[in-house]
């Protein structure tokens, strides 16, 4: 037991030492009802030192089926546990299913879908020091999904979302100098990993948009997101719906 407990903590210890490897995407509600309806939803976070957004829409080719894409934006400066600057994008697509509709309080979502990106970090004090990373992915992620409104005629309410997602990495390319030798001589050796995310989503939903408040919890990995600590973030986003049309709502 003592043994097993010891191979964890050098794991944990060894992937903690890593530089960021990986853009975490958000965990995207839909929310769509039927064919026809499409959405465009965003999160941004900047300051001084960091450019970071990501921008998604999702559309219903049927009552049930849902195309999706999504990209997020990573430019930022960490002290964290080195001095160095990370600049990296991710681009995901997938297509779901959902059985939503206006009479239901209770719905589900699924997605199945592929991704890839890639992560630079390059040591502001020597340039010569670098960790870069360039990935493919495929993931799976289920959305669970509460309207808290009691009057489901009505279009202003409050929703509950609990959303997982389980993700296969595998790296095509890490390149490295004078950054993290043997945390990344490890991952070169083994360049698939699995990731794990849950969050939890409250959000409150207009006639065409929804305002959300979200967080969530990653399975232990360096990454970067919006608003990260340690494992787990929290962010603000806004949901556009239908745009292009006006939505008309029926009993």
């Amino acid at each position: 037991m003592k043994t097993y407990l010891l191979v964890l903590l050098a794991t944990l210890f060894l992937f903690s030492c890593y530089p960021a490897r990986y853009v975490h995407a958000p965990l995207i509600i839909s929310g769509i009802e039927k064919k026809g309806d499409h959405t465009i939803s965003g999160s941004f976070s900047t300051t001084t030192d960091t450019k970071n957004f990501n921008i998604n829409g999702s559309y219903a080719i049927s009552n049930h089926l849902i195309v999706q894409s999504s990209y997020t934006n990573r430019d930022d400066y960490s002290t964290e546990n080195y001095n160095y600057t990370t600049q990296g994008g991710a681009l995901d697509f997938a297509i779901g299913y959902t059985n939503n509709s206006i009479k239901k309080r209770f719905y589900v979502e699924s997605f199945l879908g592929y991704g890839f990106g890639e992560v630079n970090n390059t040591n502001l004090e020597s340039t010569s020091s670098y960790a870069n990373f360039k990935y493919d992915k495929i993931f799976s992620q289920f959305n669970f999904n509460l309207k808290l409104n009691t009057d489901l005629s009505k279009s202003n309410y409050f929703s509950l979302h609990f959303p997982i997602r389980l993700e296969y990495l595998n790296y095509n390319k890490i390149a490295f100098s004078n950054f993290g030798r043997n945390s990344l001589e490890y991952l070169s050796e083994n360049p698939t990993i699995f990731i794990f995310s849950i969050g939890k989503t409250l959000s409150y939903n207009l006639e065409n948009a929804t305002v959300s408040l979200f967080g969530t919890y990653h399975s232990p990995t360096t990454a970067v997101s919006f608003f990260t600590f340690g494992n787990a973030y929290i962010g603000f986003g806004v949901h556009w719906r239908n745009f292009l049309k006006k939505k008309k709502r029926t009993n």
